[in-house]
């Protein structure tokens, strides 16, 4: 009897220590729409068999996570900028623990004379990024900028003709090219935001982990799908749902995606890149933020 007991036991421990293994290797991710969520189309599947990815469409859930104390969310994808401030004012509990995207903003336009002409320069994002890199690289122009709440508001401008240069994000930039050719407007990239900036870029999307939160495995893995030309990535997506991304379609996003800029780069190989960007927002950083 004291034997089926120490059987029955041990069995019991043995189902107890595989599902702890299984709980450990889950992982919950919270992540904005567009490009950031291409970093994640590598290893979706085999997140999403024992987690989940969740996609959102704006900052204020992303922002509201990243506060919680008892956050679901093991890796939050946000703005690195809306984390640092946080983590500054210490009211998060997330640090920062690589960079995903390195800026995908472009001017679009009917030629680069067009800078050079009278009329309106749409833009989108005031206050938010876009507006910190369009004053920071300050292209030379004589058109009049003007901010819209959308780049889908930027996107049809362009469109009708009521403007001349716009700016855009990829993919949505090759998007309204694409759309534009449709009535007869010849539109295309005419300003790379990004290599006027300098550099390869600017830290723009992070992810943003729980204190003391490791997965060397799935890091790496997002390392290498990133950096090995993103392998099978139209397949990947059309089995992910390009919708579900908030990608307009996967035939563009995949002929955009080195316009994307997606590149995994852990956060203490790029603190130069974090703190030039983060002083933009008046943050300052330090080590403290990385993640241990």
């Amino acid at each position: 009897m004291k034997k089926i007991i120490q059987i029955v036991l041990s069995l019991f421990i043995g189902v107890l220590m595989t599902a702890c293994q299984q709980q450990e290797k889950a992982v919950h991710i919270l992540c904005p729409t567009g490009a950031p969520s291409l970093a994640l189309v590598g290893e979706y599947e085999q997140i999403c068999e024992d987690g989940s990815i969740d996609f959102v469409d704006g900052t204020d859930q992303l922002i509201a996570e990243l506060s919680k104390a008892d956050s679901e969310y093991d890796i939050i994808v946000a703005p690195i900028n809306l984390g640092a401030q946080l983590i500054a004012q210490e009211q998060t509990d997330y640090r920062l623990q690589s960079v995903l995207t390195w800026g995908n903003l472009y001017y679009v336009g009917t030629s680069a004379e067009a800078l050079d002409e009278t009329g309106e320069l749409a833009l989108f994002g005031e206050g938010a990024v876009p507006q910190k890199i369009v004053e920071t690289v300050d292209v030379e122009t004589n058109l009049q900028p003007h901010y819209y709440s959308s780049a889908t508001l930027v996107q049809q401008r362009l469109i009708s003709g009521q403007a001349k240069v716009g700016l855009l994000a990829e993919p949505l930039a090759s998007a309204t090219i694409a759309k534009a050719k449709q009535s007869g407007i010849d539109l295309s990239v005419i300003v790379d935001l990004q290599e006027a900036y300098g550099g390869s870029g600017y830290p723009q999307a992070a992810m943003f982990v729980k204190d003391g939160y490791q997965n060397d495995e799935l890091f790496q893995s997002i390392e290498e799908f990133c950096e090995n030309g993103y392998p099978e990535l139209k397949e990947k997506l059309e089995n992910i749902g390009i919708e579900q991304l908030g990608l307009p379609s996967v035939d563009i996003t995949v002929s955009s995606i080195e316009r994307q800029n997606v590149h995994y780069v852990p956060a203490d190989q790029c603190e130069n890149e974090i703190s030039q960007f983060l002083q933009l927002f008046n943050i300052t950083y330090n080590s403290n933020m990385l993640a241990s």
